[in-house]
C-alpha cells in the first residue's frame, strides 16, 4: 500500500472544522448561560405570587372565623408592611383589607342586607420588572 493511499483512508477533522464546531458550541453555551438569570427571576416571581395568595387567603380565613356579626365594615387593615424586620421574608409584602356591605346584585350598599364582601389585596415587588404588583382575593360572607 502506498503512502498516498494511506493518507486518503485516514479520517479526521481539519482545523477549520474544529474551529467552526467550537464557535457554534460557544455561541450555544453563552446563550444558554444568559437564560439562567431570567429563569431564576421568573421562578422568583412565581414564588412571590404564591406567597401573596397565601397571605391574602390567611386574612380571609381569619375574618371568616370571627363570624358574620363580628366582621367590621370599612378598612380593616390599611396598606402596611407585614413585618418591620428587613431580614424577615414578610418585609417585602404589604396587605390591605376592606369589608363592605353588598346587596343581592353584589353592588356595594351602606346598610346591612345580610351579605358582606371581604377584599384582601397583597402588594409585592415584581422580580422581573421591579415594579409593584398586587394580588387580590375577594369573598362573600352571609348571615346564617
Amino acid at each position: 500500500m502506498s503512502y498516498k493511499k494511506l493518507i486518503k483512508q485516514e479520517g479526521g477533522f481539519s482545523l477549520i472544522e474544529v474551529i467552526v464546531a467550537f464557535t457554534i458550541l460557544s455561541v450555544a453555551f453563552i446563550g444558554l448561560v444568559q437564560t439562567f438569570p431570567f429563569g431564576l427571576s421568573i421562578n422568583k416571581e412565581a414564588e412571590n405570587t404564591t406567597e401573596a395568595s397565601y397571605l391574602a387567603q390567611d386574612k380571609i380565613e381569619e375574618l371568616n372565623s370571627l363570624g358574620y356579626d363580628n366582621i367590621n365594615i370599612g378598612t380593616i387593615e390599611a396598606k402596611h408592611r407585614l413585618s418591620l424586620d428587613p431580614d424577615n421574608y414578610l418585609y417585602n409584602y404589604q396587605r390591605e383589607t376592606v369589608v363592605n356591605y353588598v346587596d343581592g346584585n353584589l353592588s356595594e350598599v351602606v346598610s346591612d342586607q345580610g351579605i358582606k364582601k371581604i377584599s384582601v389585596t397583597v402588594y409585592y415587588i415584581n422580580a422581573v420588572s421591579k415594579t409593584e404588583k398586587s394580588y387580590n382575593i375577594t369573598t362573600l360572607v352571609s348571615e346564617k
